[in-house]
């Protein structure tokens, strides 16, 4: 079962992707602050990591980088998403410097998550 950590401090918002995604098959950690985000990518080694941009303590940009800058985060895809930053030309930036494997603007349809989520990791 692929492993997929959720990094998103709203409670309502974890509670329906990792519902939803758990019905899909996959297995789920949630982190709620950016600091406990890459806490539990070392020591959970999920497949993917999807990260809200707006997070407290360290925000998902810096998150990202985090991961991307180890060996295991370079293998790791890491799908950003943001309520804030909806604009493409940001997107596309963010994706761009920080090596993310994807970008989604809040809100997002569930089913075009799991498309993500399907193309990156199957």
């Amino acid at each position: 079962m692929k492993k997929v950590l959720v990094v998103e401090d709203d409670p309502l918002n974890v509670q329906v992707m990792s519902h939803f995604l758990r019905a899909h098959g996959y297995d789920i950690v949630v982190a709620r602050t950016g600091t406990e985000g890459i806490e539990a990518f070392a020591e959970h080694h999920p497949d993917l990591v999807i990260v809200d941009v707006q997070l407290p303590r360290k925000n998902g940009f810096e998150v990202c980088f985090e991961v991307k800058r180890t060996e295991e985060g370079r293998r790791t895809p890491v799908l950003l998403m943001s309520a804030v930053y909806t604009d493409k030309e940001h997107a596309k930036r963010s994706s761009t410097e920080l090596h993310a494997d994807g970008y989604l603007v809040k809100p997002f349809d569930m089913h075009r998550l799991l498309r993500q989520v399907q193309g990156l990791i199957g």
